[in-house]
């Protein structure tokens, strides 16, 4: 097999091992949700609550405009990567993501409380730990991999974006019903501080590839910059190993804010009425003060890699990997220097069209997310029904620029004592049959995948 199959294979045995996490964009239509002020903060439950520390809220998953269906391809009971010549030029340029991201969250509650504050107020108060990290890769990266090369050459990829980052976050909130100033009319705040722990930002202007009948060479240039109290980066000839020299700390102060609304017009008869909803989450700035700037300029000869479906094989393939892959970046420290990066805030718009005396619903979500580099735009269409006030559910379809999937919730909120969910965001549906020798019988066509769940207590209306 060529090169350009072990790289493939590499990138699709690395992708699955990343998992994220974000709230679950279902439970934005259900009333009772503990968890939508979130997405809202204008949104209220009917009970006061408190949520289980960390497993009041707990999320794994995969966040990705691209599918394994994007790269690999079920034909005629075989299963083939988007580089055989059964996989026309066109059908992949179809699959492939505009603007390719690989994105994984991590937001673990410490502290999660909810009560009413007079008759039409609630306020909310987190504490939780925050981990982000967006990956942006160049489209052409691709689809040169797919065209190939006919004659040896040099070729200008792209440019490759990737921020990481950590925090401690504490928040409090306040939602109102405004209805004695506008019929219809809540809206909400929330005020967040962020105590961030690690940043880490690579920016690599150019990634240009030259081409023999002998290796591949791919070249970088660029920058990274980091921010980690205590990390010490040392070594010689660009080799640079990160250290601790101490504890770890704060790496600087930052702040954000929610700011939402709702309006409801209600009807008499089958349907129940109209709700508009908007809200603009995570809009703020943080300022790093133990910044490091290095200077990125690296090279790695590729020759191939081959792996071995054999039992103990694998390891030794993926320090191979982690060996080649190293050598792309050959760090050198520029300046010590103080930055500041503006969170990763996100949009939300939504309409509920209520029916049958409230117990079921359509809605439709507008959602984007903030990247450094580019926006990630999804339109969620939502059924939910609530047979019982204790009681809820949501089934529904996300598009848009990403992958196309399909997520549901269930939740148990009671005016008072244990409450819990379950749900997903992005459930995959579709299976391929594995080749031959393959550790799995069939593959999960697609890496977009969360599962989340909680445990709860609500107190009451007071």
């Amino acid at each position: 097999m060529n090169r350009k199959f072990f790289a493939v294979a590499a990138m699709m045995l690395l992708m699955p091992l990343m998992m994220g996490a974000q709230t679950l964009k279902g439970s934005y239509f259900l009333d009772n949700s503990l968890n939508r002020n979130k997405l809202n903060p204008a949104f209220a439950p009917q009970s006061s609550y408190f949520q289980i520390p960390v497993v009041g809220n707990t999320s794994v998953g995969l966040m990705s405009n691209l599918d394994l269906q994007t790269f690999m391809y079920p034909m005629n009971g075989q299963l083939y990567t988007f580089l055989n010549k059964n996989v026309t030029l066109e059908q992949f340029d179809a699959a492939l993501a505009d603007k390719p991201h690989f994105d994984m969250a991590a937001d673990v509650n410490l502290i999660n409380l909810g009560w009413k504050g007079g008759e039409k107020g609630f306020w909310t108060v987190d504490l939780g730990v925050r981990i982000n990290v967006d990956t942006d890769l160049p489209r052409d990266l691709f689809t040169f991999m797919k065209k190939g090369t006919g004659t040896a050459g040099t070729y200008n990829i792209g440019a490759v974006k990737a921020n990481a980052a950590a925090s401690v976050q504490a928040a409090v909130g306040y939602s109102r019903d405004l209805s004695d100033l506008v019929p219809g009319l809540r809206a909400g705040a929330k005020v967040r501080a962020i105590l961030p722990v690690a940043y880490a930002g690579l920016d690599l202007t150019e990634v240009s590839l030259s081409t023999s009948p002998e290796k591949w060479i791919v070249a970088t240039d660029g920058n990274l910059n980091t921010a980690v109290k205590g990390l010490e980066m040392t070594g010689a000839d660009g080799k640079l190993r990160p250290t601790m020299n101490g504890p770890m700390g704060l790496a600087g102060f930052g702040f954000s804010f929610d700011l939402g609304a709702e309006y409801t017009y209600e009807l008499d008869g089958f349907i129940n009425g109209v709700s508009v909803s908007a809200a603009l989450t995570d809009l703020g700035i943080v300022s790093y003060s133990a910044g490091v700037q290095y200077r990125t300029n690296g090279q790695m000869d590729w020759t191939g890699l081959s792996i071995s479906l054999q039992e103990g094989a694998m390891d030794g393939a993926m320090d191979e990997l982690k060996n080649e892959f190293g050598n792309l970046l050959s760090l050198n420290k520029h300046a010590d220097a103080s930055f500041s990066r503006s969170t990763l805030p996100s949009f939300y718009i939504g309409a509920e069209m209520p029916f049958m005396d409230n117990k079921m619903s359509v809605g439709a979500l507008f959602s984007s997310r903030k990247s450094y580099f580019a926006s990630r735009n999804e339109l969620t269409l939502s059924y939910n029904a609530s047979p019982f006030n204790w009681l809820s559910a949501g089934l529904n379809y996300s598009f848009l620029n990403t992958t196309k999937t399909i997520g549901w919730i269930v939740e148990l909120t009671p005016k008072s004592g244990p409450c819990f969910f379950i749900g997903s965001d992005h459930f995959f549906l579709s299976r391929a049959k594995a080749p031959e020798n393959f550790p799995l019988e069939y593959i999960p066509m697609s890496w977009r995948f969360n599962l989340h769940f909680g445990l709860a207590v609500a107190l009451g209306k007071k």
